[in-house]
């Protein structure tokens, strides 16, 4: 091989690790694509997933899957090792408003909880979002029926939206909150923006 023959696809890939860090110089991120089933229309669609690292972590698997046929979209995160030992309870104070864009693993054991308002969310899916995922998504849940609810049942439907109302004022920090996500598994993460500083404003315990 000459000095200005680039090296083959072949011998670039073998010396990538099987866990990648995300960076802006990976023009190549190694996506893996497979033919799967739909739930929802049993038409086969495209599940694709990605092996990564998250920084002062630990390893992850992104899955994504689309139906091109109904339209059907999925994404979660997987822990890419073992069950912890201990598990782990991160309780954080937003106090501004990059607090809720910190990103966080949440893995389909963790429960969330919002003392403030006395609000838990129970354990679900694997999937890594932000602290304003989080509120946006339990948003979502609980506007899910509220149309039909708004007719048969007015006053509770009420006490829903003024509950919402609430969940969503959280964004705006207009004062500090706590959410707690407690996982038994371990393998929930909040991110610390300020690894290398005393500015943290979470606490992280072992169960």
């Amino acid at each position: 091989m000459s000095d200005d023959q680039e090296p083959s696809a072949t011998s670039d890939t073998l010396s990538k690790p099987l866990f990648r860090d995300i960076t802006a110089d990976d023009y190549d991120p190694e996506i893996t694509e497979i033919e799967s089933l739909c739930m929802n229309c049993e038409e086969q669609g495209i599940t694709k997933l990605f092996l990564t690292k998250i920084p002062f972590f630990r390893e992850v698997i992104v899955s994504s899957f689309a139906c091109d046929e109904c339209g059907y979209k999925n994404a979660e995160l997987q822990p890419g090792g073992r069950i912890q030992d201990r598990g782990v309870s991160y309780k954080l104070t937003v106090k501004q408003i990059n607090d809720i864009n910190r990103q966080v693993v949440q893995t389909q054991y963790a429960t969330i909880k919002i003392p403030h308002l006395e609000f838990e969310i129970p354990p679900g899916k694997s999937v890594l979002t932000t602290i304003e995922g989080i509120i946006d998504r339990a948003v979502e849940g609980l506007e899910q029926d509220q149309v039909l609810r708004r007719i048969q049942h007015p006053e509770v439907a009420e006490q829903i939206d003024n509950f919402v109302s609430k969940l969503k004022e959280l964004k705006e920090v207009k004062a500090p909150w706590q959410m707690i996500i407690e996982d038994p598994s371990g393998n929930s993460f909040v991110e610390n923006p300020y690894p290398f500083s005393s500015y943290c404003q979470f606490l992280m315990q072992e169960l």
